[in-house]
């Protein structure tokens, strides 16, 4: 190509001869003109080549990227589903209802319960695993410009009602803490209510049977003078008498204890009915003061009749 710089300061036959060699170049170029068109349509096409090769690598990025999706939302539901479980067992077992009878009974139960708690922590780790499948999925969708149809195709489940009942467990588990507790107060006061029944009943219940028996020998024997089996039957309706306070006492025992809706004791034989009757408290003695009266009101006649005797 020519530029002033050629024929600036060139002669005539110079500039005549630099005119014959662009009229050549031209020339040249014309024949080529066709190779030139060529070359420029193919450039034109590998140009739109690469945009089409372009359109389809996007392409296959993004169904790359859906099957990737679509992974993690198979195995987010698979994960869900027995987590789900769990918490709706977990909540129903925290809320249940309880009835134990001793202590042993409620210790089980609290044995129990913080053996559960002690799962708790992998529990959690479950859910921030299952939790970050999920944000795995949106992260994805977001870098890709993918939007998402916002279900899970293959759950129900959603991550809002995972962290909801999550957060209703981590609620229930100190609530169940203290109905343990307070069972288990109730109780070590029954277990205080047997014991303390027992200890009566084992010193009241022999000493009762053991009266009934001597009077009823009593009764039957009727050895000495009239007036020494009267003294002697007087003082036992007068020991019958004074030892009434441990009777009353058993019979408050008893009912504390029907207060308290116990109905086992496994520290005594003795029940109420053994040691009899129930109520009301006077009525304890009342076995014991009709058999020992049957003798005393025998005795008096025959001494009246010899006193009348000796009158005459």
């Amino acid at each position: 190509m020519l530029t002033q710089k050629d024929y600036a300061t060139a002669s005539l036959s110079e500039v005549k001869a630099l005119l014959r060699k662009h009229e050549a170049f031209e020339s040249d170029l014309a024949a080529h003109q066709d190779r030139v068109e060529q070359i420029a349509a193919i450039a034109q096409e590998l140009n739109s080549g690469t945009c089409e090769v372009e359109s389809m690598a996007g392409g296959l990025r993004t169904e790359k990227q859906l099957e990737s999706i679509d992974e993690l939302y198979l195995e987010y539901a698979k994960r869900a589903a027995p987590f789900n479980n769990w918490m709706e067992g977990a909540m129903e077992d925290l809320q249940d209802m309880f009835i134990v009878h001793n202590i042993e009974e409620i210790q089980g139960l609290i044995t129990a319960h913080e053996q559960f708690k002690s799962t708790l922590p992998d529990a959690n780790k479950e859910r921030e695993a299952i939790q970050a499948i999920q944000a795995e999925v949106q992260k994805i969708a977001q870098h890709n410009g993918i939007n998402l149809s916002g279900t899970n195709p293959y759950t129900s489940i959603t991550p809002e009602s995972i962290d909801s009942k999550w957060e209703k467990v981590q609620k229930l588990v100190p609530q169940r803490d203290q109905a343990l507790q307070e069972e288990l107060g109730k109780q070590k006061s029954n277990d205080h209510l047997r014991r303390q029944f027992a200890s009566q009943a084992n010193m009241v219940g022999p000493w009762i049977q053991t009266k009934m028996e001597e009077i009823g020998r009593i009764s039957i024997e009727m050895n000495g003078t009239l007036e020494d089996q009267l003294t002697h039957l007087r003082e036992y309706e007068q020991s019958i008498i004074e030892y009434k306070p441990n009777i009353d006492q058993l019979e408050g025992d008893h009912q504390l204890i029907q207060e308290a809706l116990i109905f086992d004791n496994k520290y005594t034989t003795y029940t109420m009915e053994v040691v009899e009757p129930l109520q009301p408290a006077d009525l304890v003695q009342q076995p014991l003061l009709v058999a020992l009266l049957r003798p005393l009101q025998r005795v008096p006649r025959p001494i009246d009749i010899l006193d009348t005797a000796a009158q005459r």
